[in-house]
């Protein structure tokens, strides 16, 4: 996921292993935090790297990019989750410092509504874009430009525009996909019902102009059908209260949700604005891709595209358990991740991703709620039996009944379960690893399982190995694992929740953009504590001999 809208989906607490003085009564008001000092010295990395503070004091700071002067761009998303202290949040923004840490410029203060999950800078026409969570992409010609909207009434649903980038005159960004699983259900979701989506007001495709899942193929349905708590029955990738039939064909819609998308530099339109008709799918079958990054040039990588997808959440009326978070490598124009009926290396119809067994009884059949056109779903018991504790079927009923013919990518690396891996970088020269994949993770904020062991935050190495294969681990981590904020005493002053790498121009420092402190309890008011102040921009710089590979 990008993580952002993974927040918004309220399913369980923040996490069940972490150190017993951070916790607080249930219930009540908020005890007010303070921000703990960034020291540099809490951060664990590898010989021959030094960690240091680029800036600090930030609020809610989400991505950055680096432009061509080496100025540093970070993107502030605002009051996205909610805080007691919310008027002493910055609203969303972009801040512009140079190379030695001072503030340039502040941009978008009162036109942004929404967080920019990532910014990008292109080196080929050099530009920055800024994709808005409201369904646009901002574009900058340098520092001193001025904002030009340049995509906009992009689809609305829990996933929205997030990743972007260019190469060989086309800029590449990633659109979600709206929904969790495949449904517009209004047992989970409060967009389901917005009238005149502007995304399917301009793409009327017989079914209604509320929000719902765009697709980048023609998918023919197997009938599947949710009926919601209020009597009505929607049928997948079909607007609220539109039940779905057995053969029916959902027609392909450009841009289309799960999809890295791409326009040509030069398709935009006289009012400045790329019409969605110019657009076209690079790739598709993802869920919530945050990060998305071009290969260094010159280098066999150079035309592979890395995307950090966020998996599935266990919940609602088609609930896919187990959805790990992924990393893939785009190779080729057309390729397809297969969400929502494919979960990573699988397809959901597997048992890892069913949340109860079925052994028969139509009136336990795990998925109460789903009907295929109008009866019930009810599983197919295999033919043989085994003993009990085996016995029955588990899995997800599947929303496409033709399979791509030109089959799927899987995932070069699957991680913990809502866990995301968020923005990503490639090292290029100067870092001790170069053509090495570096990826910032998030981590659990509300919505599960919790791990056995809180592997986060952590800034991620992946290696490509030859002839094939990737090693990965962790580059950079806090003294115990977990937040800087449930560390013993001893040990603060860390990471907290980083969401994107990006390096300097040189290729030696990478700048990590630590989103800052957020803390989450259902049963306070506002259910979540953004702590004005805390997030921090934090240096990784190469300073040793070791040998490149």
């Amino acid at each position: 996921m990008k993580f952002f809208l993974s927040m918004t989906v309220a399913a369980a607490a923040l996490m069940c292993l972490m150190q017993a003085n951070a916790q607080e009564p249930r219930g009540g008001p908020w005890p007010k935090r303070e921000p703990f000092k960034p020291d540099p010295t809490k951060i664990v990395v590898p010989p021959g790297y030094k960690v240091g503070v680029f800036t600090a004091g930030l609020d809610t700071p989400s991505s950055a990019t680096v432009d061509k002067d080496g100025n540093l761009w970070v993107a502030i998303s605002g009051v996205l989750l909610g805080s007691p202290e919310a008027d002493k949040i910055d609203p969303a923004h972009v801040k512009i410092f140079d190379k030695e840490g001072k503030l340039l410029r502040e941009v978008g203060k009162g036109t942004f509504k929404t967080v920019m999950n990532e910014i990008g800078y292109c080196a080929e026409n050099g530009k920055t874009y800024i994709p808005e969570y409201g369904e646009k992409i901002w574009e900058m010609d340098g520092v001193n430009g001025e904002l030009k909207l340049i995509i906009k009434d992009l689809p609305i649903g829990d996933h929205r525009n997030g990743g972007i980038t260019c190469k060989d005159g086309y800029i590449y960004f990633a659109m979600g996909f709206p929904s969790n699983s495949g449904f517009a259900d209004p047992d989970n979701h409060g967009w389901t019902d917005i009238p005149n989506d502007p995304f399917w007001v301009k793409h009327q495709d017989g079914h209604g102009t509320t929000p719902h899942d765009p697709v980048c193929r023609d998918i023919v349905h197997t009938g599947l059908t949710v009926k919601s708590s209020d009597g009505r029955m929607t049928g997948a990738l079909l607007p609220v209260g539109v039940p779905a039939k057995p053969g029916m064909v959902i027609k392909a819609q450009v841009p289309c949700g799960g999809s890295v998308m791409r326009v040509k530099m030069t398709e935009a339109g006289a009012d400045g604005i790329y019409p969605h008709e110019k657009m076209e799918v690079y790739a598709m079958g993802f869920r919530n891709q945050s990060g998305v990054a071009f290969g260094p040039p010159g280098t066999k990588w150079e035309n592979a595209l890395a995307v950090s997808d966020n998996g599935a959440n266990d919940l609602g009326h088609r609930r896919i358990a187990n959805g790990a978070e992924k990393l893939y490598i785009v190779t080729e124009k057309g390729q397809d991740a297969g969400f929502p009926d494919k979960e990573g290396m699988a397809f959901v119809s597997n048992k890892r991703f069913g949340f109860e067994a079925y052994r028969g009884n139509a009136v336990d059949r795990p998925y109460s709620q789903l009907y295929i056109g109008d009866k019930p779903f009810v599983p197919k018991m295999p033919a043989y039996r085994f003993q009990f504790h085996v016995d029955g079927v588990r899995g997800v009923p599947l929303i496409a009944a033709n399979p791509n013919p030109n089959g799927y990518i899987n995932p070069v690396l699957e991680w913990d379960t809502n866990n995301p891996i968020d923005g990503i970088s490639w090292s290029v020269r100067g870092f001790g690893a170069d053509n090495t994949l570096f990826g910032a993770v998030y981590g659990i904020l509300d919505t599960g399982p919790e791990s056995l062991v809180p592997t986060w935050p952590v800034v991620l190495r992946i290696e490509f190995l030859e002839p094939t294969g990737v090693k990965w681990g962790q580059f950079a981590h806090n003294i115990d694992p977990g937040p800087n904020a449930y560390q013993k005493p001893e040990n603060r002053g860390g990471l907290e929740r980083p969401n994107k790498v990006v390096f300097a121009n040189d290729g030696r420092t990478m700048y990590v953009v630590d989103y800052g402190e957020v803390f989450t309890d259902f049963y306070k008011t506002p259910q979540f504590y953004t702590v004005p102040k805390s997030g921090v921009i934090w240096t990784i710089s190469y300073e040793g001999s070791r040998a490149t590979h």
